[in-house]
């Protein structure tokens, strides 16, 4: 039944991912844009080819030579200004759908949940407004293993912004059930604001090559229901710091600590 719904769904938004925010519905978009597009020129090519095979195709006994031109102006207008149509409106929607996913919520939003994400080579760290940090990095000697990620604990059905840091090279916050991605560039304050709609745990990792170990750098990502977030939150001390792979409760920190941009790994 799961598979059913699957594959229906999957028809319904013509092969398009399902995400698991309010957001998506901008990727819907494009990709609906973009496949509306698609079928109508992928049939007049598929139309011009096999015509083209079937009308001059080779028969015996009538050889001849194909009429010889040099220009023809009206077909290449066309193949060049309908293609730069197409692209021209496809990026219009992609410009707007990318401003809408990058807007930030209102000021006076005050129930916005402000998370920051330090990345480095080549781990995590989340730090929340209390000043608790979760953090890790991967086990180098086992990539299939996720006992060491580091777990960034969200609430459902509660906008999110989370503001990107990256302390030494460029990383990529991506989660694929998210479909969406936002880089982390020394120096830029890169910010992403979503609502995740669906409980459950995904799995995210740095999208950008980032040196040796890019590949182990890795994170979970746990949405909760809010009263099983909030208390979750209410646990943990405020500036505290939970190191992933290890057992027992947070460890103590100082704020200012958590909050400098010269955490490096191991320290």
């Amino acid at each position: 039944m799961h598979l059913a719904s699957s594959l229906l769904g999957s028809v319904s938004n013509f092969g398009s991912p399902q995400g698991v925010t309010k957001q998506d519905g901008w990727n819907h978009l494009l990709w609906n844009i973009s496949f509306w597009f698609a079928l109508p020129i992928t049939l007049l090519v598929v139309c011009l080819i096999g015509y083209a095979l079937f009308r001059y195709r080779e028969r015996p006994g009538k050889e001849r030579v194909p009429a010889q031109f040099q220009y023809h102006i009206p077909i290449e207008a066309a193949y060049t200004i309908i293609p730069l149509v197409v692209v021209a409106v496809i990026f219009g929607f992609m410009f707007n759908a990318e401003n809408q996913q990058s807007k930030s919520p209102a000021p006076a939003a005050g129930n916005v949940l402000k998370i920051t994400v330090d990345g480095f080579q080549w781990g995590w760290r989340f730090v929340y407004p209390n000043g608790h940090a979760e953090v890790g990095t991967a086990d180098y000697t086992n990539i299939n293993t996720n006992s060491d990620l580091p777990v960034l604990y969200l609430p459902a059905n509660e906008p999110v912004q989370l503001h990107l840091v990256s302390l030494d090279v460029v990383h990529t916050f991506y989660v694929k059930d998210f479909l969406y991605n936002r880089d982390l560039i020394p120096g830029v304050d890169n910010n992403v604001n979503f609502t995740v709609k669906t409980p459950g745990i995904y799995q995210g990792q740095c999208n950008n090559i980032c040196g040796e170990y890019h590949a182990y750098m890795r994170f979970l990502v746990q949405v909760m229901p809010a009263d099983q977030y909030n208390q979750w939150y209410a646990n943990q001390p405020a500036c505290s710091v939970t190191t992933a792979g290890i057992s027992g409760p947070p460890a103590p920190g100082t704020c200012d600590s958590q909050l400098s941009k010269g955490f490096q790994a191991g320290l």
